[in-house]
């Protein structure tokens, strides 16, 4: 979710992009704070087909791939995906505690970090065999596009597995998920957005080769212009994390002011 800062100075697109699906998740956030947990009466697309089928999964498509991509710039990928699957577990602990204290319901078994942990980590190892057997790039090009497409389609067996009773607590991270008493909230299984994840690898591999921006000669004033969305992009993990606990403290103050 985050890239070398030299990076981040060249490659303003990918900020970008990752800036305008995080606003769009905080965006989430706040209509389910005000629908769900405030109980006003707003905001009702948010539970309408094309919200669940087309919007959502549109941007999450935008902020894995892009951090697919920003995940082919960097040399430490162990340390960075280890640190944040620190961080999602830690989340993971923090709401069932929370939800287990008080009358929320609200739990984050597996979400986006946790399926970029794991992504990180996977790509991490596939890259050090890749230098330490000497392979050539277009050999793990085809793993990534090969498990890619593997995992995309596998989405497609999630349900047929359901069906057949193979869901256990323990495949909940794969997306097989059994009949359980708590909510997951911000559920995201492996499968198929690792696969997702893979495909940004893959795209940075070949289109970012060099690092730097494929849009060098943009003019001045769309650089200005993205630059509030652009900055949000290159401060994604800590806006992540911070912005529900910000949301919450902003609107059940305002409910106590009797303002909503």
């Amino acid at each position: 979710m985050t890239e070398n800062k030299t990076v981040k100075a060249r490659v303003f697109e990918l900020d970008f992009l990752r800036g305008l699906a995080l606003l769009m998740m905080v965006l989430h956030h706040l209509i389910y704070d005000l629908r769900f947990l405030l109980k006003l009466d707003v905001f009702a697309f948010q539970e309408t087909w094309w919200f669940d089928v087309l919007l959502q999964p549109f941007f999450l498509n935008i902020f894995l791939t892009v951090s697919g991509i920003s995940c082919s710039f960097s040399r430490s990928n162990a340390r960075r995906g280890l640190r944040l699957l620190l961080l999602a577990s830690a989340l993971s602990l923090v709401t069932f505690l929370a939800s287990e204290w008080s009358t929320l319901n609200d739990y984050i078994f597996f979400n986006v970090l946790h399926v970029l942990a794991v992504g990180i980590l996977l790509y991490a190892w596939i890259t050090r065999m890749e230098r330490r057997n000497r392979q050539g790039k277009d050999r793990v090009d085809v793993v990534l596009l090969i498990a890619s497409v593997l995992l995309v389609w596998g989405a497609s067996w999630l349900p047929v597995l359901q069906n057949a009773g193979y869901a256990r607590w323990w495949l909940i991270p794969v997306g097989l998920v059994p009949e359980m008493t708590r909510t997951m909230t911000d559920y995201m299984p492996l499968v198929p957005w690792l696969g997702i994840f893979f495909l940004g690898t893959l795209i940075g591999r070949r289109l970012y080769v060099n690092r730097q921006t494929r849009f060098p000669n943009a003019p001045g004033w769309l650089l200005s212009a993205v630059m509030p969305v652009e900055w949000m992009g290159q401060h994604s993990l800590l806006i992540y994390v911070l912005h529900q606990p910000v949301l919450l403290a902003v609107l059940y103050g305002l409910r106590a002011a009797g303002l909503i």
